[in-house]
């Protein structure tokens, strides 16, 4: 499990990035994603849960999750991959997703990856872009209206950091921050990280856009409680 009071040092500087998450705050206040739902029918994916039910993930190495169905929309809960470490302190943690069978993929299987330091990063397999707009509204004709991730030293084609709040904050920190992220980074608030509200993220992979909302990283929605547990809505679009 992640050390959350610990101090990132990456090349060139340090990076306090306790990331993240260490906070006393217990508010269940997971981001509700703007909620009507699509009808089903539409091009998606790979039925293989039946509507109106849920249950445990599958695929390699899960440890702790379940996902439900609501007509073409699929809610994640608690997903939670068993890590392979990659560099950093603390070592940050890899999770992957196959929104096209619904349930955790691997290394080689992956069409989402969430990855970097608490496994905040998210990047594609293909493709991915941001719009902001209630996520219930966005179709695929949005692609072309969505923006690239920008500049990080997280890498090109990823999405992570949208921007950090409070006092003191490290320029090693800052720099993730491009304005072109899913969540924000609350440096002076518990180091916690809360979603920016009214971004969605389009993924493309193949000729396929999936819709997809990150709600929360932490079990059971709780900011600042264990983390990471991804929690996020997809659709096919």
């Amino acid at each position: 499990m992640i050390s959350m009071k610990k101090t990132l040092r990456p090349a060139g500087g340090i990076l306090a990035v306790a990331l993240l998450l260490a906070s006393c705050s217990k508010n269940s206040d997971v981001v509700t994603p703007e909620a009507s739902r699509i009808a089903a029918g539409r091009v998606g994916a790979s039925v293989v849960i039946p509507d109106g039910t849920s249950q445990a993930i599958t695929g390699p190495g899960v440890t702790s999750g379940t996902i439900a169905r609501s007509g073409a929309l699929y809610t994640v809960t608690n997903f939670k991959q068993a890590y392979s470490t990659g560099p950093g302190q603390p070592a940050d943690g890899n999770f992957y997703w196959r929104f096209s069978v619904n349930e955790a993929g691997s290394p080689a299987t992956q069409e989402v990856k969430f990855t970097g330091i608490a496994t905040g990063d998210i990047i594609p397999r293909d493709s991915i872009k941001f719009i902001d707009k209630a996520f219930a509204s966005v179709v695929s004709s949005d692609w072309a209206l969505g923006t690239l991730p920008g500049a990080s030293p997280a890498g090109s084609n990823v999405i992570g950091m949208n921007n950090v709040t409070g006092t003191g904050v490290p320029p090693g920190v800052s720099a993730y921050a491009n304005g072109k992220g899913w969540y924000t980074y609350n440096w002076s608030a518990g180091h916690t990280v809360t979603p920016v509200a009214g971004r969605t993220l389009i993924v493309k992979t193949g000729t396929t856009l999936w819709k997809m909302q990150i709600t929360s990283i932490y079990l059971n929605g709780i900011t600042g409680g264990t983390f990471p547990y991804y929690n996020f809505v997809y659709q096919a679009i």
